[in-house]
């Protein structure tokens, strides 16, 4: 047989599993380390070979000890430099209104754009390439605070006619609010990485990364970013590999078809970068409301009495796990979980002496 018969016919899934899914990186770390047995039959008359080496079916072959691995005494090389750099570029405002008529107000927006290398390069001779929206990037970002005196008690809207004790048990509550709402972090649609690392899929058909929304199934804990709109094929460069790993089922790579069938997104093919980009999703995005309610109560020169009640996430809103976002996954684009964010009450009495 020829090498490559002997590589399709391998049974270690190290070597043909890797070639039939074109991870060639894999395989050709795989054969700069093979060996062979000396069991019996043919490969009894082979050379022994020395303990505790690697490579020794390489080196049978005449093949010189470079020829995979530049350097292949190292087991390993690192280069301790500063390769990531970030840029980031915001518009900020924020309004602030001091207390007035029992309100006070303060409100910031942020609207920015987080670009960079971050390392763990595609292609460490082309990290061009890699220059992206960064993990972290929140296109917006808005966030208000204040306080709301209720109009209640004597000299106010309602009961403004009260005195004594009933005066001094409705006067003076206080109402505060603290509102987050933020867009959500960037993030990979992923794919067999075909050179050495990053790996993202290449578009070939009407994809939009922008349209995905949580959607969640009807009576149950899970959901899916991109609804019924896509679905998993077998990728076609699958039935371009030799017939012999084709019957096996080697090929494990997916695509995203469209309703239509229509593949709009497969791996790359090995040795090329996929077109689609690097964090081009953006994960669902987060908000909460929290409030709290107090007042006040004056006992004697010396003493008073504070009564405060705290909510969080009030209205109940739960958060999300992230999507699936492999395209080689059976669950692309299932949201499996959400969080354990729930409605919580606290309350407090405090003597102040």
């Amino acid at each position: 047989m020829t090498g490559a018969e002997q590589l399709r016919r391998a049974t270690a899934s190290s070597i043909r599993n890797n070639l039939a899914n074109g991870n060639y990186s894999a395989l050709a770390t795989t054969l700069s380390t093979l060996n062979y047995s000396k069991a019996g039959g043919i490969n009894s008359t082979l050379p022994d070979i020395p303990p505790n080496t690697l490579g020794a079916v390489l080196r049978l072959n005449k093949f010189p000890e470079n020829f995979i691995k530049t350097n292949p005494q190292f087991n390993g090389a690192t280069l301790q430099t500063n390769m990531g750099n970030t840029n980031y570029h915001s518009l900020q405002g924020q309004a602030t209104l001091r207390p007035m008529a029992g309100v006070s107000l303060q409100a910031s927006y942020t609207w920015s754009k987080l670009l960079g290398r971050a390392g763990g390069y595609t292609n460490p001779v082309d990290r061009g390439g890699d220059y992206t929206i960064q993990n972290g990037d929140r296109r917006h970002d808005f966030r208000t605070n204040g306080t709301f005196e209720l109009p209640i008690g004597p000299n106010k809207l309602l009961a403004g006619n009260s005195s004594g004790v009933l005066a001094r048990i409705i006067e003076g509550w206080q109402m505060s609010w603290i509102v987050d709402l933020s867009s959500g972090d960037a993030s990979n649609i992923t794919a067999q990485s075909m050179l050495y690392a990053n790996g993202v899929p290449d578009v070939v058909g009407n994809f939009d990364p922008s349209a995905g929304n949580v959607q969640w199934q009807d009576g149950a804990l899970a959901g899916n970013y991109f609804g019924d709109t896509y679905q998993r094929v077998k990728d076609p460069q699958c039935a371009n590999i030799a017939p012999i790993l084709v019957s096996n089922n080697l090929c494990t790579l997916s695509a995203i078809a469209d309703k239509s069938g229509n593949i709009v997104l497969q791996n790359p093919l090995p040795g090329t970068r996929g077109s689609l980009g690097q964090n081009v999703i953006e994960l669902p995005g987060l908000w909460s409301l929290d409030t709290s309610m107090g007042k006040s109560v004056r006992i004697s020169e010396s003493k008073r009495l504070n009564f405060r009640m705290d909510a969080t996430n009030i209205l109940n809103h739960p958060g999300v796990a992230n999507p699936v976002l492999s395209i080689n996954d059976a669950n692309f684009g299932q949201i499996t979980a959400k969080d354990d964010s729930k409605r919580e009450f606290r309350g407090s009495l405090r003597l102040n002496f």
